[in-house]
């Protein structure tokens, strides 16, 4: 019986290790971003704002995994704090295209540059090669949960 448990162990450690450093980077990203009153998702749908300059509403969902009403939420939120502004397609206007206002623009500016060296300073606390491989085992474990129908 002692055998199986150490087996399980050996089994669920790196979910186990992989959930905890999951962790540990959410609350890292929390604790960067409290002094600009965002939340997690916010600030997820306005990085990739601030990367894709203009983007449609349903190419962001795609991006950040939210369903509709949340997303319609954050925009909300980001609309009235004046750091997006809407867009409706001249050729569909049941699409809509969001971008970074000047505010917006200036914000974005001053958060990511250094969100993207503190990033910088913890992953490379592993070589390029660590790297290289963590992001192959992660992607393949990513692709094999993904083609999991059964779940």
């Amino acid at each position: 019986m002692k055998s199986q448990s150490n087996d399980d162990k050996i089994k669920f450690k790196p979910m186990i290790t992989l959930f905890k450093a999951h962790k540990s980077f959410l609350e890292f990203i929390k604790n960067e971003i409290k002094d600009y009153n965002f939340d997690l998702n916010e600030f997820a749908v306005l990085e990739v704002i601030y990367h894709k300059k203009k983007i449609s509403v349903s190419n962001i969902k795609n991006k950040i995994l939210l369903a509709n009403s949340s997303l319609s939420y954050i925009l909300d939120k980001l609309e009235k704090r004046s750091l997006i502004k809407r867009e409706n397609d001249i050729n569909d206007k049941r699409v809509y295209y969001i971008s970074l206002t000047n505010e917006g623009n200036k914000l974005c500016n001053k958060i990511f540059p250094k969100h993207y060296n503190n990033l910088k300073e913890v992953i490379n606390v592993l070589t390029n090669e660590e790297k290289i491989i963590l992001s192959n085992l992660l992607k393949k474990l990513g692709k094999h949960v993904e083609g999991r129908n059964d779940l």
